[in-house]
């Protein structure tokens, strides 16, 4: 997949800024705040992100252009700060040239060709890429299918600063995870240009399998609704329905006025009257029971509430009489003479030995027991209420409904209508319901031959569907390659791990790369009880190596099996907390396996780099690099932006 970079260009208010890429490494540095991010994040942005706004950026920046070379087409994209969801592409092959104005996200038709729907589509086109779609659950067989495109392999290519010690590519993410397990599968050799289109044909199939069953069940859903449950149920209420209607046909011929009765009442409108009286009557019972149970329900709440008030006063009553010694009748007012018994009551002179003192109730149990009685006395009544609602609200209807009645048989005795007119029409009323039940028969008889019809043919994708799950299984079996690609992966991660001096990495360890996770795992000595991984390596400057380092491993492994990945490593502080004076053996050894990589294996590959601290090849790598220093307060090193004096 070859892509190079050659020049970004920033529209400013005051002017132009051209950053030129050289064709094999570009080292910015610096100091803070000079714009060294700001390049490769403008490259980001021409490419499909969103803006990242610095103030500088925000206070002077109108629009950016970047030139590239994909895949032998000459492009040039252009996006203005608040571009929103679009670009302008301007590009050429061969003696063509054509601008378009390309989404960034894609809609339902193409723009370029029959499958560029977006900006990430065409860079995938010029690349040679053709068009990836891919179950969106590897779990769920029935998932929809979406879409790989530029921006899911850019994650392996572009290695940004903020999500540099956070994030491992993704992967540990869900939902967003599945596009980067998606690229690793495409690159490493797990996917195929047919397995795909067995996966989009089987999805379809199943799609289709799933809408006929469907259509199936809701039709016999109906059908049963309303008694047309099978063929033989609709021939059957058709033979009946022609009986009925022989039948109505006949009494229609037979009927004359000298043999209906003189009633003005049908046997019908009798029977429904009678019915409505019988209801009417039952209703009333029902709601004179639900009356009397309120009324009932009412009075007890009323005689415990009454009960609770003289408990309280029995209480206070008690409390100030307790220990009293009357001297005068409480009746009358006279002097009590002094009994000769000291037992004996002064009131009544009762033997007040022999009487049993009461017991002293618990007031604030028997107060709570009220309460709880009086609380249910109280839900009833509501629920009483309730029915007696419904009760008068059934009633209202059913006197609306016989009054209705009513005022017809009024109004057939008022307007003289005599009894066999009513008999004729309540008769070919009769026989139209029966033919209109009679279409509707007609019509519907086919309906269970189709729905049978569609299960059958439901029934024979379902061999369809088989035989392409077994294509799909032969066509992973071919897998080999992507096996072996894998393994060298392991391998290279391991040696780059090493090469670098990266912490606790010894020989004997191993890598192990998940490949339902694609998460990689050092096994200390082989030793799979013991493995750890991205999230468990702890610092943040270890996370940094650990994530260039898987990155390193990956675009050597494509470059040593010529495997579909972009010929271009973006990598945004590389030392991002690591200090070369605390360090310095692992910065040293870092650059230099980076260099020696980009000398050897990465010898086709464009890298781009930032970091404060410049950091030179070393004289017998022989890389040629181009290097650009920025700085707030030096002209010789200007800011991307070199008249901007502000943070």
């Amino acid at each position: 997949m070859e892509m190079t970079l050659k020049t970004l260009v920033l529209l400013c208010k005051r002017g132009e800024e051209r950053i030129p890429f050289a064709k094999k490494l570009s080292f910015f540095h610096g100091e803070m705040s000079t714009g060294k991010s700001t390049v490769v994040e403008m490259v980001n942005y021409c490419l499909g992100a969103s803006l990242v706004r610095t103030p500088a950026v925000t206070s002077e920046v109108v629009g950016v252009q970047l030139i590239l070379d994909a895949g032998g087409t000459e492009i040039l994209i252009e996006r203005a700060i608040n571009s929103g969801s679009s670009a302008s592409v301007t590009w050429s092959r061969g003696s063509g040239r054509r601008l378009d104005n390309m989404p960034l996200i894609a809609g339902k038709d193409p723009i370029v060709g029959d499958d560029v729907f977006n900006l990430s589509d065409f860079l995938l086109r010029c690349m040679g890429v053709p068009l990836l779609k891919v179950r969106r659950s590897k779990i769920d067989e029935n998932s929809e299918l979406h879409r790989i495109g530029f921006r899911d392999f850019y994650k392996f290519v572009y290695l940004d600063q903020d999500e540099l010690d956070s994030s491992f590519f993704l992967l540990e993410t869900p939902i967003r995870q599945e596009k980067s397990k998606d690229v690793l599968r495409y690159v490493l050799g797990f996917h195929s240009d047919q397995l795909a289109e067995l996966e989009i044909n089987l999805t379809s199939l199943k799609q289709k399998q799933r809408a006929i069953r469907e259509s199936a069940k809701q039709i016999d859903e109906f059908l049963s609704k309303y008694g047309f449950s099978s063929e033989d149920e609709i021939s059957a209420e058709l033979a009946k329905l022609d009986v009925d209607l022989v039948n109505a046909d006949q009494a229609i011929q037979s009927l004359t006025p000298s043999n209906v009765p003189t009633s003005y009442i049908s046997d019908e409108v009798r029977a429904d009257l009678d019915r409505l009286t019988a209801d009417i009557d039952a209703k009333e019972l029902a709601a004179k029971e639900v009356t009397s149970q309120l009324r009932d329900q009412q009075s007890l709440a009323a005689e415990l509430l009454g009960l609770k008030l003289k408990i309280a006063r029995s209480s206070i009553a008690n409390e100030i009489l307790e220990g009293a010694a009357f001297h005068l009748c409480p009746a009358c007012g006279s002097a009590l003479a002094k009994p000769s018994n000291p037992q004996e009551c002064v009131l009544c002179h009762s033997n007040t030995s022999q009487i049993a003192k009461a017991v002293k109730l618990n007031e604030a149990v028997v107060q709570r027991d009220l309460i709880d009685r009086i609380e249910d006395l109280e839900r009833s009544t509501r629920r009483l209420k309730k029915s007696l609602e419904r009760h008068e609200a059934d009633l209202g209807e059913l006197r609306e409904a016989r009054g209705a009645l009513q005022r017809r048989v009024d109004a057939a005795r008022a307007s003289g209508e005599s009894q066999y007119m009513q008999r004729m029409r309540s008769l070919e009323s009769k026989k139209g319901a029966l033919d209109e039940r009679r279409r509707l028969l007609v019509k519907v008889a086919a309906m269970p031959r189709e729905i049978e019809a569609r299960r059958k043919d439901a029934d024979k994708m379902s061999e369809e569907i088989s035989l392409i799950e077994r294509q799909i299984g032969k066509e992973q079996e071919k897998f080999a390659a992507g096996r072996e690609n894998v393994s060298i992966l392991e391998q290279t991660f391991h040696a780059v791990l090493r090469a670098i001096h990266f912490p606790a990495i010894a020989p004997g360890d191993t890598v192990y790369l998940n490949t339902k996770t694609w998460l990689p795992y050092i096994h200390p000595s082989g030793n799979a009880e013991r493995a750890w991984s991205f999230a468990d390596v702890g610092s943040g400057g270890k996370k940094v190596l650990f994530k260039i380092c898987f990155a390193l491993a990956l675009h050597v492994t494509a470059a040593r099996q010529k495997l579909s990945l972009p010929k271009l490593l973006i990598i945004d502080s590389t030392m991002k907390n690591i200090t070369p004076d605390i360090n310095p053996d692992v910065v040293s050894h870092f650059y230099r396996e980076l260099y020696r990589l980009l000398s050897t294996e990465l010898r086709d590959w464009q890298c781009i780099l930032v970091d404060q601290t410049y950091f030179a090849p070393p004289v017998d790598i022989g890389l040629q690099v181009v290097d650009r220093m920025l700085k707030k307060d030096d002209p010789k090193y200007p800011r991307l932006i070199s008249y901007y004096d502000g943070h």
